[in-house]
């Protein structure tokens, strides 16, 4: 039993003759009937406590009321019962109270000012009656660390916390809301106790954290901007948390790196990797989901990436649909000139194209039907719409290069 259980159980019975007049104190008698086993404090003189009572008369057991004065309520000579329960004790000199309940293991980083943090609480007071809990509420508590956003007790037991540490901490009313107290909620000159577990922490300067668990011993080739890629994944919260997983869904995801289609830390994860690695993402709600909530992100969630690359095809750049990998054949007609008759008809020219795509001299946009590109890019050369393309057609000057630039030969 713990400093809450001493205080929610103590009872005192006190047997004393009071005159309204003055006189002698004849005696006073205490009776501690109910102890808690543990009870590592009790009251001192200077303390200042709050508890509650009932009052009667030894000689008959009736009640009285002690709020009313003595001359009106309590007569002379009486001898007065208080059976007494302590809600709470402190000293004005009291610090914060910290108790580390579970700390995780391999813990490298802790709390400090400046940092944001999301946690779970239940507020009790000494006697443990409940006044909060952000537990009923299905959401953390937010904010930050050490910048008077919460009260001040709450501001130093939030220093040194490690990510899923769980602790008690007992906040006397000096560094908490004081002799006013919060209205009904809490009365004042409380002493509060918070059972919290830290669910994450950052710091607005933290960047991407990436850390490779697995590199294949080749690795010829490795993703950046316009690469279609498709990558497995899990997703979760810095308490284990599974938010996503694409074992979820029939075959591994795909997108194309650079083109805004997943959040700024997990493009940031998935650059530069071999097909076949494996990486371990920390990414921070500012190259997250932000303090939005997103499908299922909690806001200003600290998100937990497991990547592994499973295919790659190198890009293009954005508005091309076709690029030479280094130069292209100079002069390009009797190139694409397969059969030397002066005509590219667009079944020569879809030759031509796939001939430099297998030699890897040529690059078509991946993810798109190579079929409809060439066609497109025949459309676009074949400028007289006769079903064929002649030398001629292939000199444009440079505004019209511009204006081609997305099917560039």
């Amino acid at each position: 039993m713990d400093l809450l259980a001493c205080f929610q159980l103590l009872l005192l019975s006190h047997l004393l003759t009071v005159n309204c007049s003055p006189g002698p104190l004849l005696d006073v008698v205490v009776d501690r009937y109910d102890i808690p086993k543990v009870c590592p404090r009790e009251v001192e003189i200077e303390d200042f406590v709050r508890y509650h009572f009932n009052g009667t008369f030894f000689e008959d057991g009736k009640k009285f009321d002690s709020r009313a004065e003595c001359r009106t309520m309590i007569p002379p000579q009486a001898t007065l019962v208080f059976e007494v329960l302590m809600v709470d004790v402190f000293n004005p000199k009291d610090d914060v109270i910290v108790e580390a309940k579970e700390v995780p293991k391999g813990c490298t980083r802790t709390t400090v000012t400046g940092d944001y943090i999301r946690y779970h609480y239940n507020g009790t007071f000494q006697d443990g009656t409940l006044f909060d809990s952000s537990y009923q509420r299905n959401s953390t508590y937010n904010t930050y660390i050490g910048m008077g956003y919460v009260i001040q007790g709450m501001d130093k037991a939030l220093q040194g916390l490690c990510i899923g540490e769980k602790r008690r901490v007992i906040i006397p009313p000096h560094l908490a809301y004081g002799e006013k107290g919060v209205g009904d909620f809490i009365p004042g000159s409380a002493v509060l106790v918070f059972d919290i577990h830290v669910i994450d922490f950052h710091n607005p300067k933290d960047p991407v954290n990436i850390k490779v668990t697995h590199k294949p011993q080749e690795c010829n080739m490795r993703s950046e901007a316009d690469d279609l890629i498709q990558y497995r994944y899990n997703c979760s919260l810095m308490d284990g948390t599974v938010l996503y997983t694409s074992d979820q869904f029939d075959s591994p995801s795909t997108t194309t790196l650079g083109a805004n289609n997943v959040i700024l830390g997990l493009e940031e994860g998935l650059r530069g990797m071999c097909v076949g690695e494996r990486r371990e993402v920390v990414i921070p709600p500012h190259f997250g989901h932000g303090e939005n909530e997103a499908g299922g992100v909690p806001k200003s969630a600290v998100l937990f990436f497991e990547l592994e690359l499973v295919e790659l095809q190198k890009g293009v750049p954005e508005d091309y649909m076709f690029v030479w990998v280094g130069d292209g054949p100079d002069p390009l007609f009797p190139a694409m000139d397969l059969d030397g008759d002066k005509q590219v008809p667009l079944e020569e020219f879809s030759l031509f194209i796939r001939l430099q795509v297998q030699g890897g001299k040529g690059r078509l946009r991946p993810g798109i039907d190579a079929d409809s590109i060439i066609k497109d890019m025949f459309d676009n050369q074949d400028r007289n719409k006769d079903g064929k393309i002649v030398e001629d057609e292939l000199t444009v000057t440079e505004d019209e290069v511009s204006k081609q630039a997305r099917d560039e030969l």
